[in-house]
């Protein structure tokens, strides 16, 4: 029964987090992020973005300069969303 249970949560959560990154890309594509950006601007570079913080103030900087109406907790989500699809960094 427990074994069930934890196979149950798991799944869940699994289920959970990839309807948060589609929320996410959905939110990075609807601020026309691409406009700007290309993939090889997401590449980890040492003089740049070197761990999840600093990823969080790139987003935010872009946004806050691009007047992209996010709220604070789905600026997070699109950190999130990029350091699952380039960074992945370790929180």
């Amino acid at each position: 029964m427990l074994n069930k249970l934890l196979l149950t949560s798991l799944l869940l959560s699994n289920v959970l987090l990839m309807a948060d990154m589609e929320e996410a890309q959905e939110l990075f594509n609807d601020a026309a992020c691409m406009d700007c950006h290309n993939n090889e601007d997401f590449a980890p570079k040492k003089d740049k973005v070197t761990n999840f913080k600093k990823l969080c103030k790139s987003v935010d900087a872009c946004r806050f300069s691009n007047e992209v109406e996010w709220f604070d907790d789905e600026s997070l989500e699109v950190s999130d969303y990029l350091n699952h699809k380039f960074y992945k960094f370790k929180k």
